[in-house]
């Protein structure tokens, strides 16, 4: 039995999903083998037993999730342990922090045993009872946080400057560029869950033309494969198992026509309003029993 080449994804999340997706694509599961090699789901160690030179022997398509920087121990050695002569497509990382701007330091989540909350929210973390010794009504706690959120806000124009001059950072090094198709659309279109997680929009973008540049697919397959991912996205929601919703000030400064300030957003099995997310969030308040 001859073995398939295998197409080796590296990256973060998003990259994981990208894995997903295309296992789901009868044509790239007909021909490939997909590997994913998720950095942020590994420690140095794996690179002797999960990731050793055995597994990358089959290596002949690498989707790369593109990094500015030094390169990291992890990619130091995946550069040292793909084949000579594997095709590599770049593509960049999607980040947008100007949606989120109070993300920052939160005790609890060092502290945690699971990440009860990993998205975080230093002024709803200020609030928490456990910091200030006091737990109020919800409409006082909301209260607060609504005071002393709009009092501190940042200068939101500034925080989208810095999102894209890493984006295009990023994208000066990949093969496939997004910040534009991003910038002209985020204010249209919801396309982020949280500063990392996408919604299917980028997804949608991402994959065709990462299938296009895919060498071992021959242009009948390309074609083919493309309306597969167009119909297998149609609904699909993205990486939707944790949705941080968006501050209403936020929305209103920069423009969002998406926003909704009565939507709920998925949370594990849950749905909640921006409010209720926000109280849950200060009290650190257990979702799953």
């Amino acid at each position: 039995m001859t073995t398939k080449p295998s197409l080796l994804v590296f990256g973060n999340c998003q990259a994981e999903h990208l894995a997903q997706i295309a296992r789901q694509l009868p044509a790239v599961a007909a021909r490939f083998q997909i590997k994913v090699v998720a950095p942020h789901t590994m420690t140095e160690a794996d690179w002797d037993t999960r990731f050793d030179p055995a597994f990358f022997a089959g290596v002949r398509v690498v989707w790369n999730q593109a990094e500015t920087g030094e390169p990291t121990f992890h990619r130091r050695m995946l550069n040292d342990r793909l084949p000579s002569g594997c095709q590599i497509v770049t593509f960049p990382p999607l980040i947008l922090l100007c949606l989120w701007p109070f993300s920052g330091f939160d005790p609890r989540i060092a502290d945690a045993k699971d990440f009860v909350y990993p998205w975080s929210d230093s002024i709803a973390a200020s609030l928490a009872p456990t910091i200030t010794g006091d737990d109020p009504p919800d409409d006082v706690l909301f209260g607060e946080y609504m005071r002393l959120s709009t009092e501190k806000m940042p200068d939101l124009d500034r925080r989208l400057r810095l999102d894209a001059m890493r984006a295009q950072a990023t994208d000066n090094l990949a093969d496939i560029k997004m910040w534009d198709w991003v910038e002209a659309r985020f204010r249209t279109e919801k396309l982020f869950h949280t500063s990392t997680h996408l919604t299917a929009l980028p997804f949608e973008y991402l994959l065709p033309r990462l299938l296009a540049l895919t060498g071992d697919l021959h242009p009948q397959q390309i074609a083919a494969t493309q309306r597969d991912a167009a119909f297998l996205l149609r609904g699909h929601h993205g990486q939707d198992i944790e949705t941080v919703p968006v501050h209403p000030m936020v929305a209103e400064r920069l423009g969002l026509t998406w926003f909704d300030p009565g939507a709920t957003y998925n949370w594990r099995d849950h749905a909640w309003t921006f409010r209720e997310y926000i109280l849950k969030y200060i009290r650190w308040e257990p979702f799953m029993q």
